[in-house]
């Protein structure tokens, strides 16, 4: 990037701003809402939150900030397992992460599902979902 040059986040619709809101409150309070469910709640049309990938786009940059927030944590709950085998039980640590990491590919965009493919096809599936 050119010196001088600021990147912006894209300009955000009001019905994206739910969607967003709607993710975040869903993750983060241990909701269990699927995608189109939160998309047809936010307002968008059954057919559009059937086929997302559109709008999951566009709402991808506005989550970075969560996604963040949520890598960071479960580095603490991972650094933590080992420390606090005998406060907290170790199936609590665990699931906390595994909660954490399935958050964390959903918002990003990512299977949130181990899918049987080959490697080739899965490093193409992977570079599609990069900045």
């Amino acid at each position: 990037m050119a010196r001088g040059v600021q990147t912006r986040k894209p300009y955000i619709t009001p019905q994206q701003q739910r969607a967003i809101d709607l993710f975040v409150a869903n993750v983060i309070g241990g909701g269990t809402m699927k995608v189109e469910e939160i998309l047809l709640k936010a307002g968008y049309s059954a057919e559009s939150a059937r086929q997302q990938t559109n709008i999951m786009a566009g709402i991808k940059p506005h989550l970075k900030d969560t996604l963040n927030w949520m890598e960071r944590h479960r580095m603490m709950v991972m650094d933590q397992m080992d420390l606090k085998l005998d406060d907290a039980t170790y199936d609590e640590l665990r699931k906390s992460m595994e909660a954490m990491t399935h958050a964390i590919q959903l918002l990003g965009g990512k299977p949130t599902h181990n899918i049987a493919i080959a490697a080739e096809v899965r490093h193409r599936i992977d570079e599609l979902f990069e900045d």
